[in-house]
């Protein structure tokens, strides 16, 4: 481990402390301030350090508030391990793009990211980041909390929402990833209030108490967007989610440095069952200086090399899926709504070109007879089916997803 017991208590842990004390005052008896007072309170406190004095706001066309603030000021420096970081504008080295713009079926196409913007856009030396509300803050508590423990029949048994996963991996030998990357089907779901729905790529390393884990791809959660629309998801714990990270920048570690595509932002073009296929470049890498960078079709930022313990470089490459809810009920659906099937990838949701990157920052094929596939759901609920090499511009490919409903 670089650090000793190198860990900051985050919202997640503050609010858990905060529902399980018994708060009495000096006297030791009970004091006259509530739960829901000392919840608010804590709530308070971490939206005003998030909440960054903007240079200037701007209200998108779906109703998010997006902040434009001084790109030395943004949230992540508040971490305390970040205080003498010095921002990188680029990657010490960029990808070459190998992960082409059209499949050769003009029905597959790449999705654009929608800021809602509209004309508008952030001042120079300026970053946008979606502005936290405390309905984000209660809402995102549990989201992504747990890690996906593969070897458990339900990988979430411990946790307070309803969670289900489906995900290939490769089975490596000692291989050490630098990185994964993929072209990601995009979809629009119909989602109540307490459910969520994710399409994701993990990247993992570390013994299971300090698991070090980057998890990128769309999410839709009305609880947090007011919308069922798919939105760029960002997720990352040095802990397997016990004490530390967030997901996208509720907490303070992610680093902006895009001035206009941000964490939270729409996924604007998505797929018509049967018409027309789109996807989205995601990928994940650590570059020389050991900060691992998120793109997005465009780079958007990084997690720096500081805040982690464990990801000098991954020992996990996953891809897949989770849909979760509020215990008790029905599960969302997953990638597209419908199980996954290899005949019509216009009528499936799909992972593409997945690949990872190796300690020369090269893209290379995960290896097909070392593939894995994982569930932890009724197959009328979630599926998942490994493609293998499908050639050209698919390469090793996957398809997943389903209705969801009473999974367990």
């Amino acid at each position: 481990m670089k650090y000793s017991n190198v860990s900051f208590i985050v919202l997640f842990v503050l609010i858990s402390f905060i529902l399980a004390a018994k708060t009495k005052n000096a006297d030791g008896k009970r004091s006259s301030v509530s739960i829901e007072e000392e919840e608010d309170i804590a709530f308070e406190r971490q939206l005003k350090n998030l909440n960054k004095k903007p240079i200037k706001t701007i209200m998108t066309k779906y109703g998010d508030t997006v902040d434009c603030i001084n790109i030395h000021k943004q949230p992540a420096f508040d971490h305390p391990l970040l205080k003498d970081h010095k921002i990188q504008m680029v990657p010490s080295f960029i990808q070459e793009e190998t992960t082409s713009n059209n499949i050769s079926a003009s029905s597959y196409r790449v999705s654009n990211i929608d800021n809602g913007f509209q004309n508008e856009r952030c001042p120079p030396g300026t970053v946008p980041i979606r502005r936290t509300k405390k309905q984000d803050l209660a809402n995102a508590r549990y989201l992504l909390q747990k890690k996906i423990n593969p070897n458990r029949t339900n990988s979430y048994s411990s946790s307070p929402m309803n969670y289900h996963f489906v995900s290939v991996e490769e089975l490596s030998q000692g291989k050490s990833y630098h990185g994964a990357a993929a072209l990601i089907s995009t979809h629009t779901l119909e989602l109540t209030y307490k459910q969520f729905s994710t399409a994701q790529v993990w990247i993992e390393n570390g013994p299971e108490e300090e698991k070090n884990s980057i998890q990128f791809g769309w999410l839709a959660y009305p609880a947090i967007f007011e919308d069922s629309h798919s939105r760029l998801m960002g997720y990352w714990t040095v802990d397997g989610g016990k004490q530390t990270g967030c997901f996208n920048v509720l907490c303070y570690g992610f680093v902006q440095v895009h001035d206009q595509v941000f964490l939270g932002a729409v996924i604007e073009q998505i797929s018509i069952y049967g018409k027309l296929a789109y996807n989205m470049v995601a990928r994940v890498y650590r570059d020389r200086t050991g900060n691992w960078w998120l793109m997005f079709n465009v780079i958007i930022g990084y997690w720096p090399a500081e805040i982690f313990t464990h990801l000098d470089n991954a020992s996990v490459v996953r891809y897949g899926g989770i849909a979760g809810a509020e215990p008790q009920t029905d599960t969302p659906p997953m990638g597209n709504g419908y199980l996954p099937q290899l005949q019509d990838y216009t009528k499936t949701a799909f992972i593409r070109k997945m690949k990872y990157i190796d300690d020369k920052g090269q893209l290379q094929n995960i290896n097909p007879d070392g593939v894995q596939s994982k569930h932890d759901a009724k197959l009328d609920c979630y599926n998942i089916l490994f493609a293998g090499n499908l050639g050209s511009d698919w390469e090793m490919s996957m398809t997943y997803g389903g209705p969801g409903g009473m999974c367990s």
